[in-house]
């Protein structure tokens, strides 16, 4: 499988590059059929990969597929060559990224049918798959190098995309808003990069196996366990992943990003860019191993992502933006679940949180589409009698998202909140080893879920329940202003699909106090052998000794989600009301929520507005027209006087003046040389 692996994301890359070519000659049904082939086409080399993994069995070491495209340049002693790798963890994530991807590719088909995009659909798909190809370009580079190139990729495709309709100016700002912010974190991500290149000295190498080697064998080169180099390498890496992965404080252009189509929310939040920096991290897990200090602020991080992106969410009426805030919140449990050394429960959730967050996505996409572009859930309810197709698949995810038993969300939402509770303290020793982190941790955790629960529910009964309260269309979207209908099946087959996954995702990592090998932590044994090195460094034990808590943890978890489900029934059912609840809410907490807890706006006022201050009062206006503009025109002024002061007086246009100037010019060059000889 090795010589095929280079065809994974080149496959997606000759779709791009096909569609540009074609151009507007692939109309969207063409142009959607090559670009959903090209995903699909990766997507079985991508199993095929996987399913030879896990033939070959799982010892000490991780087994890895490997091929060596070619030599990409040689600089002294170092040699970076487009290689990639395959092995369980780069597997399974190809795996999410093109089936997820292809569904994705198939939906948009039949979403993009607005007349006014039939002459740039070839441009939506050719981005599509440039966007996957940068995407596996990540996953399966072998070495740093080839990853920050599909790390910069999936930054470049996210600006096309989230600004596709760039007509629009608020759609273009947030594109432009999603590739500032990720410049922010990829400097991070850079500087790390140089400073752990520049301290393992004559050991220096970019590829990951080699690094790894170096690392284990060399910890001294990173001061050791717990030195300031590996910690501030980590850190740096780490505000790398806060950019891509959305986190404190970078997560502000991923609810922005709803400005681009659907299907592209759909791919960026759920399997593709936002789940990079987990990879990253999940890929550097014997280097995070290294550094307690830089595994707690990842959990802290994550836990506090979590909770503050699910306050914002109870409040917004928008269905994409409760959706955005969502995916930000279970992004935070990803970083909680990685943070405390549980890296394969933590990439659990990367899998099962692409299957329902894919799905909550393009079931709104379909009720948007149903709804003549409608996006306030106030303008919705009773879609479940219209679109029961899309009713009863979003009723899948939705109960995977809040953690209902059986679901897929359950297993690993779970899983993340229990190794919370039950990692010690030294192991995320970012307050002392006496501080109970991981209880308060697990603490938010909890009540994020319950929040989850709540704002999940509201979006179901306010879009799906009661009585529709929207109007009748303008008949100027391409609907002809009909009530909403069932969409086509183009669009709801990927939903079913999608629907199934949610619902036995889960079952490939069954809990833990199962008690049963062959049942319990089948993708834990299957990710073991990754993640070897990085739990031995942390001295990591959840066995059976643990798992006693885990049971009980459950029925606490479940307890909270029940009440949170209970209060939204409440408060939107259908026979519910939210007044006398909301009323009881302090007003300053409910406008804080509705408006994001004004985090923009801070940012506004403490970095945006400075720097521009700055920029026109002091670089433009003092430094660039007084002073460097003042000193060229200076210079010339000077020039001008002294021209107007002698020079005038000799070209005055007469040809004689000029040759008797020649000729004494002559007679003087002459008399030098004479007297030097």
């Amino acid at each position: 499988m090795g010589s095929l692996l280079p065809l994974v994301p080149g496959f997606p890359l000759l779709g791009a590059v096909l569609l540009t070519i074609l151009n507007r000659k692939a109309s969207r049904k063409i142009a959607g059929t090559i670009a959903s082939l090209m995903v699909l086409a990766s997507a079985g080399i991508s199993f095929a990969v996987l399913a030879e993994l896990l033939g070959s069995g799982h010892g000490e070491h991780a087994a890895t597929i490997s091929h060596t495209l070619y030599n990409w340049f040689t600089v002294g002693d170092l040699t970076v060559d487009i290689g990639f790798g395959a092995d369980p963890l780069a597997a399974t994530m190809m795996c999410i990224v093109t089936g997820v991807g292809f569904l994705i590719h198939v939906y948009a088909i039949g979403y993009m049918d607005d007349p006014k995009d039939a002459q740039s659909t070839w441009r939506f798909f050719a981005y599509l798959n440039l966007f996957v190809f940068a995407m596996l370009l990540l996953v399966m580079g072998d070495n740093f190098l080839l990853m920050f190139v599909g790390w910069e990729g999936v930054g470049l495709c996210s600006y096309l995309l989230i600004g596709f309709w760039f007509e629009n100016s608020e759609f273009a700002a947030a594109g432009k808003k999603a590739f500032v912010t990720n410049r922010v974190g990829d400097f991070c991500f850079v500087l790390g990069l140089f400073w752990l290149f520049w301290s393992l000295g004559e050991h220096a190498t970019l590829k990951f196996s080699e690094l790894e080697h170096v690392i284990i064998t060399h910890p001294e080169l990173l001061g050791g366990v717990g030195g300031f180099v590996v910690t501030g390498i980590t850190l740096l890496f780490f505000g790398g992943a806060t950019g891509k992965s959305a986190q404190i404080p970078l997560f502000i252009w991923l609810p922005d990003a709803m400005a681009g189509p659907t299907p592209v929310s759909a791919l960026i939040h759920a399997a593709t860019m936002v789940t990079s920096g987990i990879y990253m991290i999940c890929r550097l897990s014997f280097l995070f191993a290294m550094s307690p200090v830089t595994m707690g602020v990842v959990a802290t991080i994550g836990a506090l992502t979590a909770l503050l992106a699910a306050t914002i969410a109870v409040s917004q009426n928008d269905i994409k933006k409760v959706l955005a805030y969502s995916t930000v919140s279970q992004l935070g449990y990803m970083f909680l679940g990685v943070g405390i050394g549980g890296f394969a429960a933590g990439f659990f959730h990367v899998m099962t949180h692409a299957f329902f967050k894919a799905l909550l996505f393009l079931g709104a996409g379909a009720v948007i589409h149903a709804c003549h572009h409608e996006q306030d859930m106030r303008n919705m309810g009773g879609l479940k009698k219209k679109m029961p197709i899309t009713f009863l698949v979003f009723v899948a995810a939705w109960l995977a998202i809040i953690g209902m038993p059986g679901f897929s969300g359950f297993f690993s939402k779970d899983e993340i909140l229990w190794l919370t509770f039950a990692t010690p303290a030294s192991q995320i020793a970012l307050f002392g080893d006496s501080f109970p982190l991981p209880k308060i941790l697990w603490f938010m955790g909890l009540v994020t879920a319950g929040l989850t629960a709540f704002y999940m529910s509201r979006l179901m009964f306010m879009t799906f329940w009661g009585e529709y309260r929207g109007g009748q269309g303008h008949g100027d979207d391409g609907h002809g202003g009909h009530e909403p209908h069932e969409v086509s099946p183009i669009m709801w087959v990927p939903l079913a699909v999608l629907a199934v996954l949610s619902v036995v995702g889960g079952l490939i990592n069954l809990p833990h106090w199962i008690h049963n090998d062959q049942l319990s932590g089948k993708l834990h044994h299957f990710l073991n052998p990754v993640f070897a090195h990085a739990d031995g460094a942390l001295g990591i034990r959840f066995d059976a000794a643990d798992t006693s808590l885990e049971f009980p943890l459950m029925g606490v978890a479940l307890v909270v989600v029940a009440l949170g489900v209970g209060l939204a029934w409440k408060m939107y059912g259908p026979s519910g009301s939210a007044e006398p609840i909301v009323s009881k809410v302090p007003a300053k907490v409910l406008r804080g929520s509705q408006n994001k807890w004004y985090v923009d706006e801070i940012y506004g006022a403490t970095i945006i507005k400075p720097l521009v201050h700055g920029s026109h009062h002091i670089l433009w206006s003092v430094i660039d027209a007084q002073i460097i503009d003042g000193i060229v025109n200076g210079i010339a002024a000077a020039f001008r006087r002294l021209a107007n002061a002698y020079s005038r007086y000799v070209q005055v246009g007469q040809l004689q003046g000029y040759a008797l100037a020649v000729c004494a010019g002559t007679a003087v060059i002459v008399l030098i040389l004479v007297l030097g000889a």
